[in-house]
């Protein structure tokens, strides 16, 4: 049933989304005005159906709204105030989703800015420390499926939509494939990174080898950092990053693979 499938990516991500140590629902970076705006999805590859809602406002889980549009609607994509007044119409709360630390950063940083300095802090989390765009893949056994939430990245325009609601540039899943991908959004939405990965795995690849190719073509044709994460119908993954850090979880029937790492293109690829 892809409700199971649809179910499960949204519990995990909704985990994430209430954690203040990833940059989604509570604890996302904030743009140049001082507001978090989110983007989220979902795809579902057996069915073929794909939601999402983009730079949504004062909602703790952006994916969840995703998986709303997805089952009540016949939208696709819902953005801004449109996705908000959806939300609200359909019983989510309105919640703070600034959290301290992320407050405090862009104080920090808006005070840089009108010195006319360069602001200090990681442009995809807006912190000292590695905690970026959150992102599920799942097989059942009878289909795939991805889910993908962002708070985008720190300091961005208000309004900015990265990848995430891209279906093709930082998700997709079809009856080949389920891939999610983090780092610099309109890198992977040019070059459609994770649809590319998407066909390497039906020509055969396996999806290592898909996920190591998309990469370096996307620092060859981009100059770009970021982490690719995807998954087959024979249940077989992979994942490659080559920015500073790209953590990975595995789980196989229920248990967690120990000591599993995602391969690092960093110095293949000559990344400083």
């Amino acid at each position: 049933m892809p409700e199971s499938r649809i179910k499960a990516l949204e519990s995990a991500l909704n985990v994430l989304e209430d954690s203040p140590y990833f940059n989604c629902g509570y604890g996302s970076v904030l743009n140049l005005n001082g507001e978090v705006e989110m983007d989220a999805s979902i795809a579902d590859g057996k069915t073929g159906r794909f939601s999402a809602v983009a730079a949504i406002r004062f909602i703790r889980n952006p994916v969840s709204v995703a998986r709303a549009v997805m089952e009540k609607t016949g939208a696709v994509i819902l953005a801004g105030d449109g996705a908000l007044e959806f939300a609200r119409k359909h019983g989510f709360r309105e919640s703070n989703c600034i959290s301290a630390e992320q407050l405090s950063t862009w104080q920090k940083a808006r005070e840089n800015l009108a010195r006319g300095k360069k602001p200090d802090l990681n442009l995809f989390t807006g912190l000292e420390h590695h905690a970026d765009t959150v992102g599920c893949v799942v097989w059942d056994g009878n289909g795939l499926a991805a889910a993908s939430s962002t708070g985008g990245c720190s300091l961005k325009m208000p309004g900015r939509v990265g990848d995430t609601p891209c279906l093709g540039g930082g998700i997709f899943a079809s009856r080949t494939s389920a891939v999610v991908c983090t780092g610099m959004g309109e890198a992977f939405i040019e070059t459609l990174t994770a649809k590319y990965v998407d066909e390497k795995i039906e020509s055969g690849l396996h999806p290592q080898q898909a996920a190591e190719l998309a990469l370096k073509r996307l620092h060859s044709l981009k100059g770009a950092q970021g982490g690719i994460l995807a998954l087959d119908a024979r249940g077989r993954f992979g994942s490659a990053f080559n920015a500073a850090q790209f953590p990975v979880i595995i789980m196989v029937n229920g248990k967690t693979l120990e000591d599993y790492e995602p391969v690092n293109l960093r110095q293949l690829l000559r990344v400083h």
